[in-house]
């Protein structure tokens, strides 16, 4: 039973991780989009955010699978 909830941690571990970082191409694609419609500074943020959020996704990426402690 134990290793029933292992595997399905790691399934939800790499499905979380997809859809963090589909959201995150997302909202830069939005940013691209405010900023091609004359809003700027929205575009700016959005781009801003995604690349912060970026970070923290490769953070949490290295944390889980390439450095597991």
């Amino acid at each position: 039973m134990a290793q029933f909830f292992e595997i399905l941690y790691w399934l939800a571990m790499i499905g979380m991780s997809v859809v963090l970082a589909g959201t995150t191409i997302l909202i830069c694609a939005i940013g691209f989009k405010f900023i091609k419609d004359r809003r700027r500074w929205l575009g700016a943020g959005c781009i801003a955010f995604s690349l912060g959020a970026a970070a923290l996704i490769v953070f949490m990426i290295n944390l889980k699978f390439i450095i597991a402690a």
